[in-house]
């Protein structure tokens, strides 16, 4: 069977996804997803060896959910670098303002307590979306759309923000998700050194 393939897991995933974001994954225990679940906690047992196993799994899909939508745009020539690093914003954007975001999880943290092997299947996951972003910055830069400067660390420093928006984004707050994900864009290409005509507009 394929990772949460089972429609049962997927359905404890999501609560347990909820109250990782709502708790944070110290402060949830098994029983409490049992809770949320409807069920016994020998019930969670069945589907996940244990509470660390099912963060891998919420770690796991969103980092593989991102990378899966991204992965057309690695050695893409046939769209501009402008229109790769915004697409490639406007979707991992789009996934950490989701519905099934888990709410204020703190990645690096959190990925810390898992097993080593646990662990580098992320980094791996992880790894590969940075390398795509790192070359549509290198190939904007030697095309002179973007400015000169240190590819990892503009790379980092991009992902990073958008990576952020699940900790501060208030949906109360008086901008939508569209007009903040443009500014937040359009703030990258700036800092990329793009001319006027390459932001984005509402």
């Amino acid at each position: 069977m394929k990772r949460s393939e089972s429609p049962m897991r997927k359905k404890i995933l999501n609560k347990a996804r909820t109250l990782f974001g709502k708790k944070g994954y110290s402060k949830t225990t098994v029983k409490d997803i049992a809770s949320a679940f409807g069920c016994e906690p020998a019930n969670i047992y069945n589907y996940f060896e244990s509470k660390e196993a099912i963060l891998f799994e919420v770690l796991y899909e969103e980092t593989a959910g991102i990378l899966t939508k991204v992965r057309f745009l690695k050695n893409n020539h046939d769209l501009h670098p402008v229109e790769q690093i915004k697409t490639l914003l406007k979707i991992h954007g789009e996934v950490a303002l989701g519905e099934t975001k888990p709410g204020r999880l703190m990645y690096d943290t959190e990925l810390m307590k898992l097993k080593k092997v646990q662990k580098y299947q992320i980094i791996e996951l992880r790894d590969e979306y940075d390398g795509i972003l790192r070359s549509i910055i290198k190939n904007g830069m030697e095309m002179g759309v973007f400015k000169k400067a240190d590819v990892n660390l503009t790379a980092y420093a991009i992902a990073s923000m958008i990576m952020r928006l699940r900790i501060w984004y208030n949906p109360k707050g008086r901008l939508s998700k569209k007009e903040l994900l443009i500014g937040l864009i359009n703030f990258a290409l700036r800092a990329l050194g793009c001319e006027e005509k390459y932001l984005r507009q509402a």
